[in-house]
């Protein structure tokens, strides 16, 4: 295999398929860092940026620019690790089956908890283009 002739996609899943290869051996991962990794292994990262890219999306700050696959993976982490942490600390008193949503720049991740409110159960993240929701607040 030749892989100067691989695009960024093909090359993306090769490095998780070598990077979970080497990681094998590794020491056991709290269940929190093992839902975060498949996601950040799994998650398609590509055509995230091929969307911004078409779409001329810009993250906005002080550079105005569409950002870099390193930082959409970075962001997407820190949202997931926020979320996670916002679940079991801010957000606690609130019911334990609604998910609490962490989301900027098009990302939104969103984490879930055990009825004991203690531990992570769930982890969930999307790139949102559009949404549209409606309600009948008649109850």
């Amino acid at each position: 295999m030749n892989i100067h002739n691989l695009d960024r996609e093909e090359m993306e899943s090769l490095y998780n398929l070598l990077g979970k290869m080497l990681n094998e051996d590794k020491v056991e991962k709290e269940p929190l860092d093992k839902m975060i990794d498949e996601i950040m292994d799994e998650f398609n990262f590509a055509t995230v940026h091929k969307t911004m890219v078409a779409l001329d999306w810009k993250w906005a700050s002080s550079k105005n620019y569409i950002p870099s696959m390193d930082e959409l993976r970075d962001q997407a982490e820190r949202l997931l690790r926020g979320a996670a942490k916002s679940r079991l600390g801010d957000f606690k008193r609130s019911h334990w089956e609604l998910g609490i949503i962490n989301g900027t720049g098009g990302f939104q991740a969103t984490a879930f908890c055990d009825r004991t409110k203690t531990r992570i159960t769930g982890l969930d993240l999307k790139f949102v283009v559009s949404e549209w929701d409606e309600g009948d607040n008649e109850e």
